[in-house]
């Protein structure tokens, strides 16, 4: 990691010695060396700002992004969750059915004489209608 950055800042330093010792030059002899290519490489340095700055702007939304990603993520989730919740329901509820003894419920004859006394009267107050 400390060659690699060795290494860039060495390339980085010879580059700029050699790109002031070519204006030196061009402005001690008054030439102006490759004109053309002068042109281009300003067009692409003009492209690639205008990139960056669309690159920046893009940087600065990525926090909202990331919260809308998060959100998404967790609604996901929390529908996958219910779904297992409601198959381990049913699961549940089918094995309970399977243990009951009152798998077959079937109403009989009731044994308390309050209950039996509250249904006389219901039934009394319907015919009387």
């Amino acid at each position: 990691m400390f060659i690699t950055a060795v290494i860039g800042f060495t390339l980085s330093f010879v580059g700029l010695v050699a790109l002031f010792a070519i204006k030196y030059v061009e402005f001690s002899k008054r030439v102006i060396y490759l004109p053309q290519m002068r042109a281009k490489a300003d067009g692409w340095a003009i492209i690639l700002k205008a990139l960056l700055h669309i690159c920046m702007a893009r940087l600065e939304q990525l926090p909202q992004d990331f919260v809308v990603f998060l959100r998404m993520v967790v609604h996901v989730g929390a529908i996958v969750f219910a779904r297992g919740a409601r198959s381990a329901e049913r699961g549940a509820h089918k094995i309970a059915d399977r243990v009951s003894h009152k798998h077959h419920f079937e109403r009989g004859e009731t044994h308390s004489e309050f209950l039996k006394s509250v249904s006389a009267h219901k039934s009394a107050l319907e015919t009387r209608r």
